[in-house]
């Protein structure tokens, strides 16, 4: 017959070993992006990117030139989508999260106030095919920053092609939660704070994709840099300065 447990083993105390208990989703540390680190893949089709380092927590992108500017590389319009974006598998715990688990993804940015080079937008976020050109495909949303010059920083959601942010000239960082899953897009919802945590600026977007992928897809962690605007230029040389992090979790509804 089974024998049961009559003492603790760690404490001596009787009834046995207590039943395991999960890990406390309590202020999670997020995971800071280095995309230097090795983990990260660039897709750059117009070979814009010059270079990349990593030092004080910041990323530092350096460009070749974009002579002529387009929407192709404004990651908040149009339905082409050629401008620069590392990516990586998305996993939680070691197990890869897909298209159809119910995904809660939050991301902190935080662009630094002397990048000015350009006008200039950064997207942090989950893609189910972060190698295509085409927004639709790309499946994309998440955190969205963007700034003209050296003028406010504007920051929200970002859902496919289109986004919806807060400019504010006391924003410091920005926070974005999207919710997606079962094969649709879901929204994103974001706070901009100053330094302190005083909130400058909140707001939401939905995506309206509610069947945006068919079967079982991998989902990807992706940084897309690009350009503000459908006009907008950079100069060789030019460079976007960042802090960013994210945090994700499922959780099963069944």
């Amino acid at each position: 017959m089974p024998v049961a447990p009559c003492f603790n083993p760690t404490t001596g105390a009787s009834g046995g070993a207590p039943p395991a208990a999960s890990a406390s989703l309590y202020n999670l540390t997020p995971t800071v992006i280095d995309l230097t680190d090795g983990t990260w893949t660039l897709l750059d089709p117009d070979n814009l990117v010059s270079g990349v380092t990593f030092g004080s927590g910041q990323n530092t992108v350096t460009w070749n030139a974009l002579a002529a500017g387009s929407v192709d590389y404004n990651w908040g319009g149009g339905t082409t989508h050629r401008a620069p974006r590392w990516y990586k598998l998305l996993s939680i715990g070691g197990s890869q999260v897909t298209s159809v688990n119910h995904l809660v993804f939050t991301s902190r940015f935080q662009g630094d106030p002397a990048s000015t080079d350009f006008n200039q937008a950064v997207a942090v976020g989950v893609a189910i095919d972060p190698t295509s050109t085409t927004a639709a495909t790309i499946d994309g949303s998440g955190g969205y920053f963007t700034r003209i010059g050296g003028g406010n920083a504007e920051l929200g959601t970002w859902q496919v092609n289109s986004s919806t942010k807060g400019g504010n000239a006391n924003n410091v960082f920005g926070v974005t939660t999207v919710m997606r899953g079962h094969n649709a897009l879901g929204s994103g919802v974001y706070l901009n704070s100053t330094a302190t945590n005083t909130i400058q600026t909140s707001g939401s977007r939905n995506s309206n994709q509610n069947a945006a992928v068919t079967g079982t897809q991998n989902a990807y962690v992706m940084v897309g840099v690009g350009t503000r605007g459908n006009s907008d230029t950079v100069s060789a040389g030019d460079t976007q300065v960042f802090k960013a992090s994210f945090n994700a979790i499922t959780v099963d509804v069944s």
